[in-house]
């Protein structure tokens, strides 16, 4: 009976010096997370770019300035924005110079994969 009294305690120990050891050497991996700026261009993912007709894709801004358009799918629009949101925080509410920006481009499923076309 008190053996195993005794090896119930050893274990409880070994257990909690671990756990002891465990929390006081254990450094967490710092999560680093790039801010992209205002300039940077995010590529949309290749699922928000597929496509079978062409009303499926919509234009939108790829980078701020200077605006740079790129092509989704439309049913991918909230996605790609919160990707952008994510990736580019506060820096992609940045003001840019006043700019006449004509684009003439315009969005196309060209074998299914939105494409800006001019």
């Amino acid at each position: 009976m008190k053996r195993d009294i005794m090896i119930i305690l050893s274990l409880s120990f070994i257990i909690l010096a671990l756990i002891f050891f465990i929390q006081e050497y254990y450094i967490p991996m710092k999560k680093v997370q790039y801010k992209y700026s205002p300039t940077d261009f995010i590529e949309p993912s290749k699922n928000f770019i597929k496509c079978y007709e062409n009303s499926d894709c919509i234009k939108v801004k790829g980078s701020v300035c200077p605006v740079t358009m790129t092509c989704v799918n439309k049913n991918y629009l909230q996605e790609y924005n919160s990707k952008i949101e994510n990736l580019a925080g506060n820096l992609w509410e940045a003001e840019c110079p006043e700019k006449t920006i004509t684009d003439n481009y315009e969005c196309f499923c060209v074998n299914n994969t939105c494409k800006l076309v001019s």
